[in-house]
């Protein structure tokens, strides 16, 4: 009976050890869950911490990339370090469209910036995707159907008024006093907000109507002399004549630019101008313009022109398909629309519909100039800019001499898109009877696209305010 009690005894001990090691384990176990849970929440508390430190700190970052033509709406950036290897950030932009800012008298573009934050800690990997609403107050000189920094032709140092029923469909603005011709019936019009940095406008008694109002002593916008942001980003380097007597052809054919060299020929050819290439088909010098937004800068003189449709004023066995792209192209010396400059997608009568995507902008650092050998209508789909000089027609002051007039007048200029100019410059003259040339006709349209997307890279009119709200919490 006392062995049989001590053996049971024995058994209980055994037991209560089987469950108090059971016990420690269950704790311990529990312990390691409750450290395990910790350091993960101490491990997601931290690398939480570290992308909100990256994302509010890359905020600044990205938009400034954003302003200065950086990063681009569409897709995302490459993963960038930050911290150390273990943590990294990338972004993508978005395009929100825009609204007109009466207050800055400018364009208020949208945009929004996903800024994603990745940060490995402890084998494990953290995303944060968190956002910032963006809007940037910017300007270019695309914005304006009519910009200048002076009012006076150049060469004879005359005033240019506006001119009986002339009628502007976008925004203007002269560094200078805008003049206008006398009249009663209430013109020229002026249809959207009207910028100077005058006080007035001459006459005092003009009859001149300002649909959005006109708005003196406005700040001036500076006029650089040179296509700079065009120069860093060309396509094509040291691309050019470099000589004075010598000229660039560009013939655009879709999306390709059929290249050819021009100049003086020899003897007895001197006086006409011959190219590398007879025809314009046969040239070897061919450039593509890229899916995205391109530039080109060219050294020289520069031909230009892509008459869709139709055969080519240098070449008449050759008809262009018209533009296609995006492509700012800019020029050290005077640019000549040697021809129609028409947009591909273009409608039928060389308007721009607001939902295509060609865009063309042209900048001379010197002048652009309308050939004097195009047909009697000339049609021009563009943003213009003339920094160095003025846009006016090639000759227009070749008007011969009294009782031997030299006249070659055409009837009318389209042109659909935007106009700016150092120096405002004629497009016809009478002059004192010596001769009748340049357009009778003004027919400038605004390409209202210009206005929320600019062609690639184009000058600046003002700088960027940009003013953007921070989400709290994840959107994507």
């Amino acid at each position: 009976m006392e062995q049989f009690k001590s053996n049971k005894e024995k058994g209980s001990v055994l037991v209560m050890a089987v469950v108090l090691s059971f016990a420690m384990f269950i704790m311990g176990l529990g312990f390691l869950t409750s450290v395990d849970y910790y350091e993960n929440s101490i491990s997601d508390e931290v690398a939480y911490a570290k992308n909100l430190y990256t994302q509010s700190y890359i905020t600044q970052i990205l938009n400034t990339a954003v302003k200065n033509g950086d990063l681009y709406p569409g897709s995302y950036g490459e993963w960038n370090e930050f911290f150390d290897e273990n943590t990294c950030y990338r972004a993508y932009v978005g395009f929100t469209g825009g609204v007109d800012d009466g207050f800055f008298y400018g364009s208020r573009r949208g945009y929004f910036v996903y800024a994603q934050a990745k940060t490995t800690f402890y084998g494990a990997d953290y995303d944060i995707i968190r956002s910032s609403a963006t809007y940037e107050i910017l300007e270019t000189f695309a914005d304006y159907l009519y910009l200048s920094d002076c009012e006076e032709d150049p060469v004879r140092n005359d005033r240019i008024r506006f001119w009986g029923p002339d009628t502007l469909d976008g925004k203007v603005h002269s560094n200078d006093t805008i003049h206008v011709q006398y009249g009663q019936g209430h013109w020229p019009r002026f249809m959207k907000k009207t910028t100077s940095c005058a006080p007035y406008i001459l006459p005092f008694n003009h009859q001149a109507t300002f649909d959005e109002g006109f708005f003196p002593n406005a700040e001036s916008i500076y006029f650089p002399d040179q296509a700079d942001e065009i120069r860093i980003r060309t396509m094509r380097s040291n691309f050019g004549t470099f000589d004075p007597d010598s000229v660039t052809e560009l013939t655009f054919d879709g999306r390709r630019i059929i290249v050819r060299f021009c100049g003086p020929g020899d003897p007895p050819y001197q006086n006409s101008l011959v190219c590398d290439w007879d025809q314009i088909s046969q040239s070897q010098d061919v450039m593509t313009i890229p899916g995205g937004d391109a530039a080109l800068f060219v050294h020289g003189k520069i031909f230009i022109k892509a008459n869709r449709g139709r055969p080519d004023l240098m070449d008449p066995s050759f008809n262009s398909l018209g533009f296609e792209g995006r492509l700012t192209v800019a020029s050290s010396d005077t640019m000549i629309i040697y021809d129609n400059l028409v947009y591909k997608n273009a409608a039928a009568d060389n308007s721009v519909p607001i939902d295509i995507t060609d865009c063309l902008g042209l900048i001379s650092e010197s002048a652009i100039m309308v050939g004097d050998s195009v047909g009697d209508t000339v049609y021009i789909n563009a943003a213009l800019a003339s920094i160095g000089g003025t846009i006016s027609v090639r000759d227009i002051y070749d008007y011969g001499t009294p009782g031997n007039p030299n006249d070659n007048e055409k009837q009318s200029l389209f042109i659909y898109g935007s106009l700016a100019m150092l120096n405002r410059g004629i497009v016809h003259t009478t002059h004192n009877g010596w001769g009748d040339r340049g357009f009778i006709e003004k027919d400038y349209h605004y390409d209202t696209r210009l206005q929320m997307d600019p062609p690639p890279y184009f000058i600046r009119a003002s700088e960027h305010n940009t003013i953007y709200k921070e989400s709290r919490g994840e959107d994507i």
